[in-house]
Parts: C-alpha cells; sequence; structure tokens
C-alpha cells in the first residue's frame, strides 16, 4: 500500500449562508415587514417553532469506526504498521476527519536485520501435537530477513526480571528467518521445559522479551481467558493480536469460533452458561446441572446420582482420590469401577486396563471417607491424573455413572475438592488437602 494514499486527510470545512440573493435582508437595509399578512400554516413568531432532526451520521472522535470512517482516534480496525508494508513498524495513527489512517510515524526494518516477536501462546497448554501435555507455552517468530542470535536474551511475565521467573536463551540460540521457537513451561519434578512461569488463564498477564542489552524487544499483555486456546498475530511476527486456531510451531491462523465468548458456535459443545440442550440425565445421572469447562466441553461434575457416594476430593501430584458417603445409611460399592478413562458408546471395561474394581464386600459407612492411592495393590489404581487436566468416573457394575468430576491444567496440584463434603457440594481449585478428613475450602 502507497503511503500517499495514508496521508492524513485535511478536516472539512463547515460552511453557513452568509446571506445576498433571494431577497434576503442584510444589516444595512432591514426587512419591509408592513403589511404582510401570514398565510394559512405561517408560524407569526408567537407560536412555538419546531424543529425536525434528521439521523445522526457518524461521530468522529467517539472511538467507533462507523459509515464511511476508516478509523476512529486509537480504533484502527485492527490494522498495524506492518499491514502498510511488512517491513514497517511504529505506531499507526488515523486522520483527524477519521477517513484515512496516518502511517507517518510508521518505520521500516533495516535490509537484512532479524524480527523476533512473540508470535504466540496459550494459557491451558497445548491440546495435541509435539507440544501436548508439557504446559503453558510461548512461541517466537522471526519475520526479519536476517537472522538473530538469542544467546542472553531473557523473557519474563515480571517487568522486573526476577531470576525465578526468567528465562534466559542459552549461549548459542539462533533463530534463521522465518523461523519459529515454541518455549514450554518448566517441569519442577522432572526439569524438562523452559518457562519459569506460567501463564495466567484467568487474569491478565504481560509478558516482555528483551535482547542481550536490556533492550525490549517485544511485550504483551493479553487477558488470560483469550490465550486459553490461542493468543497469536496475524500476520505472522507482525500483525495485531487476535484469537486463533491453536498452531504451536506452524503458521498462525484465525479461530473459526472462540471458546468463551459465551456462545456456542462451530464444533463447541458448551461456552460458558451456554450449554443447549445437554443434561445430567444424558449421561445416566438422575440430578443436578451439567456446567462447561474452560475448553467447552461439557462437564458433569454437577451431576448427582440416586445414592449419596461421590467422588470428593483429589490430587494430582500423588494421584490420590477421596470417596465420601454422604447419606445416613451404608452404602455397598463392591464391583463398582473408578476410571479416568473417557466414557462413550464404545467404552468397554474389559479394556480398560487401569481402571478399579471394588472388592466383594467393600462397604462405606454413613459419613466414610475412602482415599484411594495410586498403585498396583488392591484397593489401589493404576492410572495417572494428568497435571494438564483429567476426568475421573465412579461407575455402578452396569456403567450407570455414579460421579464424575473434571479438572482443568494445575487445578489439581495441591488438591481440588468439593466445598461442603459429598454429591451436592461445588468444586474448588487449591483447596488445603485433607485425604480422609472434612475438606477445607482454599
Amino acid at each position: 500500500m502507497s503511503l500517499s494514499l495514508l496521508a492524513m486527510a485535511a478536516p472539512a470545512a463547515l460552511g453557513c449562508n452568509q446571506g445576498g440573493g433571494g431577497g434576503g435582508s442584510t444589516a444595512d437595509e432591514p426587512a419591509d415587514t408592513t403589511g404582510d399578512e401570514p398565510s394559512p400554516g405561517t408560524s407569526t413568531g408567537e407560536e412555538p417553532s419546531v424543529t425536525s432532526e434528521g439521523p445522526v451520521g457518524p461521530v468522529c472522535g467517539d472511538g467507533v469506526v462507523e459509515g464511511d470512517e476508516v478509523c476512529d482516534g486509537v480504533e484502527l480496525n485492527g490494522m498495524s504498521c506492518a499491514d502498510v508494508d511488512p517491513t514497517f513498524t511504529g505506531a499507526l495513527g488515523c486522520s483527524a476527519d477519521c477517513l484515512a489512517i496516518d502511517a507517518s510515524q510508521c518505520v521500516a526494518e533495516p535490509v537484512g536485520e532479524p524480527r523476533v516477536a512473540l508470535n504466540e501462546l496459550t494459557s491451558k497448554g497445548a491440546e495435541a501435537g509435539p507440544f501436548a501435555g508439557k504446559g503453558d507455552a510461548v512461541e517466537l517468530f522471526n519475520a526479519g530477513d536476517g537472522p538473530a542470535d538469542l544467546s542472553g536474551w531473557r523473557l519474563s511475565d515480571d517487568d522486573t526480571f526476577p531470576a525465578d521467573k526468567t528465562y534466559v536463551f542459552p549461549e548459542g540460540t539462533k533463530l534463521a528467518p522465518g523461523e519459529r521457537l515454541v518455549l514450554v513451561e518448566l517441569d519442577a519434578v522432572t526439569g524438562a521445559g523452559d518457562l519459569p512461569f506460567g501463564i495466567s488463564s484467568s487474569n491478565p498477564e504481560t509478558l516482555t522479551l528483551v535482547d542481550a542489552d536490556d533492550k525490549t524487544r517485544d511485550a504483551l499483555t493479553v487477558e488470560g481467558v483469550a490465550a486459553m486456546v490461542s493468543w497469536c498475530r496475524l500476520p505472522d511476527g507482525t500483525g495485531s493480536w487476535s484469537h486463533c486456531e491453536q498452531t504451536l510451531g506452524a503458521p498462525n491462523v484465525e479461530a473459526k469460533t472462540i471458546c468463551g465468548d459465551g456462545t456456542r458456535e462451530g464444533a463447541e459443545a458448551c461456552d460458558g452458561l451456554d450449554v443447549g440442550a445437554a443434561k445430567c440425565a444424558d449421561r445416566g445421572f438422575t440430578g443436578g446441572a451439567m456446567t462447561c469447562t474452560p475448553k467447552c466441553t461439557l462437564d458433569s461434575s454437577m451431576c448427582t446420582a440416586d445414592v449419596a457416594v461421590a467422588v470428593n476430593e483429589l490430587e494430582s501430584t500423588n494421584d490420590d482420590i477421596e470417596l465420601f458417603n454422604a447419606g445416613a445409611q451404608p452404602v455397598d460399592i463392591s464391583g463398582w469401577i473408578l476410571t479416568d478413562m473417557a466414557l462413550d458408546a464404545t467404552f468397554d471395561p474389559a479394556v480398560d486396563d487401569e481402571k478399579l474394581v471394588f472388592a466383594p464386600g467393600t462397604t462405606l459407612a454413613p459419613g466414610q471417607f475412602l482415599v484411594v492411592k495410586r498403585g498396583n495393590q488392591p484397593g489401589q489404581h493404576a492410572f495417572g491424573l494428568g497435571s494438564n487436566g483429567d476426568t475421573v468416573t465412579l461407575l455402578k457394575p452396569d456403567l450407570t455413572r455414579v460421579s464424575e468430576v473434571s479438572y482443568g491444567a494445575d487445578q489439581a496440584a495441591l488438591s481440588f475438592c468439593r466445598v461442603v463434603d459429598g454429591p451436592q457440594g461445588s468444586w474448588a481449585a487449591g483447596c488445603t488437602p485433607t485425604l480422609g478428613a472434612a475438606n477445607s475450602a482454599p
């Protein structure tokens, strides 16, 4: 796009009738009003005048692009200097009359120079592909036409760059033109990963990238909920930020649907409070309310059955799971099944090698807590609870659901529990661990 087409347009002058012609009066010659009788329907000046207002047009300066406006104040219709020319950086502006983009502050990148930028991030981790299960992720992209040496560069979610929340790029880290680098959250237990900080999925988060000379190369503030799937630049490396499909390590793609906007779209089973016609009865429960996960999948954690036993607390560090009988009568759970396998029409317990089937004679007394540990001994379950989210289901021998709970990334690292105990309690993350005793709210 030529800069000449984006020059700031001059404001249009507003004209007024200054008299002359048409029999109008002037200041030197007062109008002759004697002898004139008002014609029917003509105001005599003693009656209130009536005015009519036509439709209100676009208002330049109200921050809303409407009508023939190209932009309005800081509202630039999602455009940036890079939309004028991919090599441009700087601050794009809007003309005083809102009819043209002002690119006078855009600056061209030097030829042969790298241009490294934050390009994509997710606050819930990759759902598939080589980065799945590795926690929060940030992608960098070199949009320049020269190689970049990232040795000694730093990335943090704290602009004071404390050592425990700062990733320092190792010596020799290179990024060629058009190349991407994906960094994933550091696992404190295994030591795998890169970033010693996570990305909030609910609160505002600010990431800052500086080079070895402490010069800020890029910075981003994002509402955490916007990054639960993917928040990315379009086009890569230079464009404005928006909701995207998750494409870590590959070119960015605009999102077809936006999980978290409260409206079911495309393949979304639910979104926020919008669960469509889904009911707990659809999954074999007798009561309760169907809810929605942050990833827009149906969640039956608040569905209830006709018994008082329920999954009551769990944690994904040692993978302990607690059951509780909130009723006034003992409940025989012989043959009941505890599993984290996805349940659908094809579920076959015979091929679920990690499930726990409770032994004959297993009974829960009124008010009793039962802690099921992970292991291969009798009374233990063999499946692990994922730190990035999982679903645990308690089934009767006929595969009728009794209790089911889904949790998200990091929610069960300490304790994920019901408040209050039993099937009527709401689930909360960050509980004080009380396995085998009454739950304690965060």
